[in-house]
């Protein structure tokens, strides 16, 4: 999950990113109590001149369709009903307290139009499949990747490097953000609900919207919501005509998987969604294509869509998955329950990028035991995998949730210590060493006693060093304590 320091950093570098617009959320407070005021709701819209136009300009749309001209707010309220007052208030607060320039490309016209398309979508499907959620899912819609917004103002720069990042690549923006930032939007997004005080059942969905087989809850409404804010994400690329006959065999397919299918009108929805963001874009004076037929669109996507199997598509959700497994893979030594020698070096990166951020200091072990060789040669090789298993666990036992623990390789270790000095780093080593000098690990009725010896090497925050400059000051501090007659810990000192 994404660090206190880093959150806090992204609300204080972001002086226009609200809380909440004052208004929306004590519309929102107010229409979410069992008994809402109506006056107070009215008083509330009227105290925000600019929010007052908007909600008659609104409710005069040729949208509506009224044969009379609105001209009080409590009018309007009243036609339009609280929930999409609540909506239309929090959609013009969020577009007013948000929209802005970077040194950037970043496409703010485009992030509105997909926050929108997603809010319908997810209310026509809740529509279909429980009515009464209908509201909080438009809501969870409207809201959902806010913390793709958030970022993309607080820390530009190195949001372009996601943007880069995802176009060299083709990867999702979660995933570029992972790799970049070490988070990803969908926490950040998390924590800017819990900070804004917005309801809790808002808040696992917007963190798992993209995989709501993870949801570690079994609340059967923040389920359905995640999976309902899913499928609306779907119809976010299908409308953008992205790969338009595969897009639409998923929302097919998560449609069955979530058992919506029996209730679900899929290519209805598709077109009231199309149908709706040209009478609702430009009251949000968002530019909009009109060019676009959601009917030659949907067409287009069956002739593709025949092509795909039903058995191949159900395929292709099973291989999804699997190659979010094999994500896993590719980072976890396949010997112990650790990471491996090449994701500690990825892991090295965004530490050392941390450490230069927030100015904190980094410390890396390196550790290895000594002699080995012996022990394979001794009791055999299967005794020797087994002191590595050990090995891991004992370590991963004695370390802070904090610390990143590899398999650097063969029988030696690597220890990444977040906030660290090298004093303290090498405390830890020291600790460890002689810790592991007790062991006394039984195999196969021998008792195996070994040593360990360990390099340690530190980053200040004012220090240009790059990250194999470090991992070689933390050999080079290894085999300074090899040399010295092993069970020895030594530093590097710049």
């Amino acid at each position: 999950m994404v660090e206190n320091l880093a959150f806090d950093e992204i609300i204080k570098k972001s002086e226009r990113l609200p809380t909440l617009p004052g208004i929306a959320f004590k519309l929102i407070e107010e229409i979410r109590k069992e008994n809402p005021r109506l006056n107070e709701i009215v008083s509330l819209i009227s105290s925000d001149p600019p929010l007052s136009a908007k909600i008659l300009k609104c409710v005069n749309a040729p949208l509506y369709d009224l044969n009379t001209q609105v001209r009080s707010v409590e009018h309007a309220v009243n036609l339009l009903g609280l929930d999409t007052i609540k909506n239309l208030a929090l959609s013009f607060s969020l577009v007013k307290g948000f929209q802005q320039e970077e040194p950037f490309s970043f496409d703010y016209e485009s992030f509105w139009k997909d926050s929108l398309v997603s809010a319908h979508s997810a209310k026509l499907i809740a529509g279909c499949v429980k009515p009464d959620v209908s509201e909080d899912a438009f809501s969870l819609g409207l809201m959902h990747n806010l913390g793709i917004l958030a970022l993309a103002m607080t820390l530009p720069k190195q949001y372009s490097l996601v943007l880069k990042e995802m176009q060299a690549s083709g990867c999702s923006a979660q995933e570029a953000e992972d790799h970049v930032l070490g988070f990803n939007h969908m926490e950040v997004g998390q924590r800017l609900m819990k900070s804004w005080r917005l309801p809790k059942i808002f808040h696992l969905p917007v963190a798992f919207h993209h995989h709501p087989e993870k949801l570690p809850t079994k609340s059967s409404e923040t389920d359905l919501l995640t999976k309902i804010l899913h499928l609306s994400t779907l119809y976010v690329d299908l409308l953008k005509q992205s790969d338009t006959g595969f897009t639409l065999g998923l929302i097919e397919r998560y449609a069955e998987n979530y058992e919506f299918n029996g209730n679900l009108k899929i290519d209805e929805i598709g077109e009231q969604v199309h149908q709706h963001t040209l009478k609702v874009f430009p009251l949000f004076e968002i530019s909009i294509n009109k060019e676009n037929d959601y009917a030659q669109l949907i067409e287009s996507a069956r002739t593709e869509i025949i092509d795909l199997s039903n058995d191949l598509m159900s395929k292709v959700v099973e291989q999804k998955r699997e190659i979010e497994l094999l994500k896993k893979r590719i980072i976890w030594d396949s010997m112990t329950p650790l990471i491996n020698y090449q994701h500690f070096h990825e892991l090295l990166n965004q530490e050392i990028y941390r450490s230069k951020r927030y100015k904190s200091p980094l410390t890396i072990l390196i550790g290895d035991i000594d002699d080995f060789e012996t022990i394979n040669d001794n009791y055999s090789h299967e005794a020797g995998d087994f002191v590595i298993k050990q090995v891991a666990k004992f370590l991963r036992n004695e370390l802070r949730q904090s610390d990143n623990l590899a398999r650097y390789g063969g029988n030696a270790f690597g220890i990444i210590m977040p906030e660290t000095p090298l004093v303290g780093g090498l405390h830890v080593a020291q600790r460890l060493r002689g810790a592991i000098a007790g062991l006394n690990i039984v195999f196969g009725g021998d008792k195996i006693s070994f040593t360990m010896s360990f390099g340690v090497a530190s980053l200040l925050p004012d220090q240009e060093v790059s990250k194999d400059n470090l991992i070689k000051m933390a050999e080079d501090a290894l085999v300074l304590a090899k040399q010295s007659g092993k069970n020895q810990c030594f530093a590097h000192k710049l």
